[in-house]
């Protein structure tokens, strides 16, 4: 597993994201801090990609995994159109942490689309996500980096051991925020919108 350390010095920066790059158009599966907690993930194109962290994670397989981008060129490689609903609430919060279900690309793999062909996205604000997104715009499978029915984390030491065995990429920068929740998602496709999970941006 190769380890690197963010923010990047500025001399290693552009080499340091060609190799993540280069790593997520491999399949490779990469850890990476998110505004919220260390995420596992990668290309959320990659097919199989996606089955290979089902198993990591011991997640059901027919589960299907939020995706991170961080940019609008990468974002047009997921959504069909968008609801008004759902423009309203990326214009006020993204980037932030809130997820949005929104209507999927039928050309979607199925790791990351419902069986409404819908597609969980967040604009992540972590300027890690923003610098690869301007250096290679791919969407990013962006699930935490945990086996199921464990808690999630914040810091690098706290990653179950288990998981680490089986990551090529492991980008360290903890989140010091101890009061730090996971996304809000909301649906949508369904009108009103609703809300599926409470988190960081409130219903207020």
């Amino acid at each position: 597993m190769i380890t690197l350390n963010y923010p990047f010095p500025p001399a290693e920066k552009i080499r340091s994201l060609e190799l993540i790059a280069s790593l997520s158009l491999k399949g490779g599966v990469i850890i990476y801090p998110t505004e919220t907690f260390y995420a596992i993930g990668g290309n959320a194109l990659d097919e199989k990609l996606g089955k290979q962290i089902s198993k990591i994670k011991n997640r059901q397989p027919d589960k299907p995994f939020p995706t991170l981008v961080g940019d609008f060129q990468t974002l047009k490689k997921l959504v069909s159109y968008w609801p008004e609903k759902a423009r309203e609430m990326a214009d006020k919060f993204w980037p932030g942490a809130l997820t949005l279900i929104l209507p999927g690309l039928k050309t979607l793999p199925s790791a990351i689309t419902g069986k409404d062909h819908s597609v969980a996205v967040r604009w992540s604000p972590h300027p890690l996500i923003n610098d690869l997104a301007r250096f290679s715009h791919l969407p990013l499978i962006s699930t935490s980096a945990n086996l199921s029915n464990r808690p999630a984390t914040q810091k690098a030491d706290n990653l179950d051991p288990e998981i680490l065995l089986k990551t090529d990429l492991l980008i360290i920068s903890d989140n010091n925020d101890p009061d730090s929740l996971p996304s809000t998602i909301i649906d949508t496709m369904v009108d009103p919108p609703k809300l599926l999970r409470r988190g960081t941006v409130t219903i207020d």
